[in-house]
């Protein structure tokens, strides 16, 4: 493996910059980034991608303050066009939806979907309840809540309450979601931090909670099929810790596996092929928070087997909520961050050939 960085961005606007998405606006077969942040009044905006090694125009998106990281893209009113969703963080209640005008250049237009709960950290867009139609699923940490949303009839006349279905209200501190059907089942668990969340079949409505990992915290939460069994693996890291633990289980009973103990905030955990063996690898990378010298960008390389090797990409640059694509359509992942900081940064390690 090996990669090039470069840095399209030293001085983008805003600070703390959470919120990190990945589509293509434009038309061009290339994904774009839409990045978010907490402070500044221009702190969400995307970046369009022109091609490898072309400048990366910046165009402004919307007004919101306090972003959280997480985020998601989903077609809101049925226009064939994906709209924005993101919410506040700590101290705030709003969640919003960002409709992307026909000229994504031009700002888009915020509108209210919820406004009862505290801090949204984590979204995500899938059919949960089997009925044919995508829903929003949402995590608000402070408020303990886990629960989806079904599009409203007339979505921007919000906020979205009438269409709001509970999960669990127990699940404060919580972070990272995924959806999979874990068990070849035809229908999609929630992964929601250290637990799996499953449609009860007998009572709708009801979800059963299973454990994976309680005593985790803060996670991040990835899902795929590491050893090649055909059962969908779960993967976690605790995002928010120092020391943190990643580790992966081993479907279908969960079994845990340890890659590391001694990680600083690893916020960002994404899974691709980066060695071209056909087997999934795993990337973590450190934040720095003025705390961590050497932060480090690690991909635990697959071997199969149930093995992985650890291999450190960079050092001594901070990352977030790292996203991983093909930013250059030549089928290799390419690896995009910024830093969560007040003076931020946005990076590329570009996949090269070895």
């Amino acid at each position: 493996m090996k990669f090039r960085h470069t840095i399209p961005d030293p001085d983008p606007p805003g600070s703390l910059h959470d919120l990190l998405l990945l589509t293509d606006l434009t038309g061009n077969g290339l994904p774009d980034v839409i990045i978010g942040g907490k402070r500044g009044d221009s702190a969400l905006f995307w970046y369009e991608n022109t091609g490898p090694d072309q400048p990366w125009p910046r165009h402004d998106l919307g007004a919101a303050e306090y972003l959280e990281p997480s985020g998601a893209l989903l077609d809101v009113n049925g226009n064939g066009r994906l709209d924005l969703i993101a919410g506040q963080g700590s101290g705030y209640h709003e969640l919003y939806w960002f409709e992307q005008p026909t000229n994504p250049r031009q700002p888009w237009t915020r509108h209210l979907i919820e406004d009862r709960f505290d801090k949204y950290h984590d979204q995500i867009v899938g059919d949960v309840d089997g009925d044919g139609e995508q829903e929003l699923v949402i995590f608000s940490q402070n408020s303990g809540v886990l629960g989806y949303y079904d599009l409203p009839a007339d979505p921007a006349a919000g906020p979205w309450h009438d269409e709001f279905h509970l999960i669990a209200d127990d699940v404060h501190d919580h972070e990272g979601l995924a959806l999979a059907d874990l068990d070849s089942s035809g229908r999609l668990a929630i992964i929601a931090g250290p637990h799996i969340y499953r449609r009860c079949c007998c009572t709708p409505g009801d979800w059963h909670r299973e454990p994976v990992a309680p005593g985790m915290k803060m996670t991040r939460v990835a899902v795929a099929d590491l050893n090649s069994d055909a059962w969908p693996d779960i993967i976690l890291c605790e995002g928010e810790s120092n020391p943190a633990t990643l580790l992966w289980f081993q479907a279908p009973r969960w079994r845990p596996h340890l890659l590391a103990d001694n990680l600083f905030h690893p916020h960002s955990l994404q899974i691709a092929d980066f060695s071209g063996n056909g087997l999934p690898d795993i990337l973590v990378g450190e934040m720095g928070l003025g705390e961590n010298p050497n932060p480090r960008l690690i991909i635990y390389r697959n071997l199969g087997d149930c093995e992985f090797e650890p291999v450190v990409i960079s050092e001594g640059i901070a990352t977030h909520e790292a996203k991983v694509v093909d930013l250059t359509g030549n089928g290799r992942p390419d690896i995009i961050s910024k830093d969560y900081a007040e003076q931020g940064r946005v990076d590329i390690w570009w996949n090269e050939p070895a």
